[in-house]
């Protein structure tokens, strides 16, 4: 026998209005138009930044990092608060910000990447530039 429950809020147990739903690993949800079911939680992003050219992390704007570190021209890292189940379960993308065009940006190929985001950027002259960039992954967390 199945259950449902329609509510219009959810508040905590004290009643302040706050509310603190959690989810499982398999909690679906229906997609639009009912065109079937999806996984909630893989579908959320995992950990994001918003980074100036020289790695230093815009106030507010990131999630699930805990720090950063400017390697050298155009290669950076973000240390995650909770890292990656591993380097093949997740995926990484992101852009670089600017007014000059053919600006890239790749993946860093370092040992470590199930528990930091690795950025390379580089210009259309395909040298390593210092470029403010954004980048988010999603996948499954450790």
């Amino acid at each position: 026998m199945t259950s449902q429950l329609n509510v219009d809020t959810i508040v905590d147990k004290a009643g302040s209005g706050g509310s603190n739903v959690k989810m499982a690993n398999t909690s679906t949800y229906v997609g639009e138009g009912g065109s079937g079911t999806q996984n909630t939680v893989q579908g959320l992003t995992k950990a994001w930044v918003q980074s100036d050219s020289d790695a230093t992390l815009d106030e507010g704007d990131s999630f699930n990092v805990s720090g950063s570190t400017d390697h050298s021209s155009g290669k950076y890292s973000y240390d995650l608060i909770n890292g990656m189940a591993g380097i093949a379960n997740y995926s990484q993308s992101g852009c670089c910000r600017g007014s000059v065009d053919g600006r890239i940006m790749t993946r860093d190929t370092g040992t470590d990447r199930s528990n930091r985001i690795g950025v390379e950027t580089s210009d259309d002259a395909a040298l390593l530039t210092d470029i403010p960039h954004d980048v988010q992954i999603v996948g499954d967390l450790a």
